[in-house]
C-alpha cells in the first residue's frame, strides 16, 4: 500500500523503528497527495481557547471564606499549569511566570502567547555566561539563589529568552522591572495584585507550609536562618471572620494544597512580597 507523505508504517524506512514512524513513505504513483487539502484544514482547526468562554464564579470553601477576586477566572489557559519543581528553581518559576503572565494576558487569542525559557533563565542566574553550557551533577537544592534581589536584576537587564521550538529559534528577549514591597499590608497586596498582575511572596519552609491541605495557614514571623520558598498570589478573598486571605499557587505537584493552590493569611505586614511593576522591553535578538 502506498503512503501519503510518508505518513503511515511502510516505505524505506518506515515503520516504528529507526526511521520513525511511517518516515520515508512515498507520495504516489503521481507525487501528488490527495489528502493535502484535509490536512490543511484540519491545521485550521482550533479549540476555542479557555480565555473565550465564560468565567467561572468565584469560589467559595466549605469553611465559609469566599474568593473576591481571582486572575484565574479572566485567563485560565495562562495559570492552569502546576509545576511540581525538581531542583530549587521556585525563584525563577515565579519570577518567570508573573513575567509571562503580564505579557500574555494582553494578547488577545492564546495563539499570540509566547512561552519563556524559564529554566534557562535560572540557569543564566546561577552560572552566568556557562549558564548556556550542559552542567553536570545539578542537586537539588544547588540551583537555590542567596539573593532574589540578584534575580530581578537580570531579569531588568538580561531578561528572559522566549523558550525554544523545534521550528523557531530563540529570537525574542523580555525584560521586566520587578520591586520589592517593604512594610506592605495585605490591602496594598490586594491593590497591586488586581492592577499589575500576580504579586510574589517569600515564605519560611515550615512544617505546617509542608503538609498544608485545605485549611488556611497563618504565615509565622520570618525566622534567620530558616530554609526560604517562593510562591505566587493569584487571589484573594474573605474569611467568615471578616479576615482577609490570599491564594497562591505552589511549585510543588498537585499533591500540595489542594491540586497545587493553597490558602494563606498575611498578618499585619510583611518585607517579603514583590511584583512586576512594567515590562521594559520586548524585543528580537540579532543572530
Amino acid at each position: 500500500m502506498d503512503d501519503v507523505d510518508g505518513v503511515g508504517c511502510g516505505g524505506a524506512g518506515g515503520g516504528i523503528g529507526a526511521g520513525g514512524i511511517g518516515a520515508g513513505g512515498n507520495r504516489g504513483k503521481k507525487g501528488l497527495n490527495p489528502y493535502k487539502h484535509v490536512a490543511a484544514d484540519i491545521r485550521k482547526e482550533r479549540l476555542p481557547p479557555q480565555d473565550d468562554l465564560p468565567p467561572p464564579p468565584l469560589r467559595r470553601f466549605d469553611d465559609g471564606s469566599q474568593l473576591l477576586f481571582d486572575w484565574r477566572r479572566i485567563h485560565p489557559s495562562l495559570l492552569s499549569r502546576i509545576v511540581s519543581q525538581i531542583t530549587d528553581i521556585c525563584w525563577a518559576l515565579v519570577l518567570g511566570g508573573i513575567l509571562q503572565f503580564v505579557f500574555n494576558k494582553d494578547r488577545g487569542h492564546i495563539a499570540q502567547h509566547k512561552e519563556f525559557d524559564i529554566d534557562g533563565f535560572a540557569r543564566k542566574v546561577k552560572f552566568g555566561d556557562k549558564g548556556n553550557e550542559p552542567v553536570q551533577n545539578i542537586g537539588v537544592t544547588s540551583m537555590a539563589v542567596s539573593s532574589l534581589k540578584n534575580a530581578m536584576n537580570h531579569v531588568r537587564s538580561e531578561g528572559i529568552e522566549k523558550k525554544n521550538d523545534r521550528k523557531k529559534p530563540k529570537t525574542f528577549m523580555l525584560k521586566g522591572s520587578f520591586l520589592p514591597l517593604r512594610d506592605t499590608t495585605p490591602q496594598t497586596i490586594i491593590q497591586l495584585m488586581e492592577s499589575k498582575g500576580p504579586v510574589g511572596l517569600t515564605l519560611d519552609l515550615t512544617c505546617p507550609l509542608l503538609e498544608l491541605t485545605d485549611g488556611i495557614y497563618t504565615i509565622p514571623t520570618p525566622v534567620d536562618g530558616m530554609g526560604r520558598h517562593v510562591v505566587t498570589i493569584l487571589a484573594h478573598g474573605l474569611t467568615l471572620a471578616g479576615d482577609v486571605f490570599f491564594e497562591v499557587q505552589n511549585t510543588w505537584g498537585t499533591h500540595w494544597g489542594v491540586n497545587g493552590y493553597g490558602r494563606i493569611i498575611i498578618p499585619e505586614t510583611t518585607n517579603d512580597a514583590f511584583y512586576l511593576d512594567e515590562i521594559l522591553d520586548q524585543k528580537k535578538k540579532k543572530k
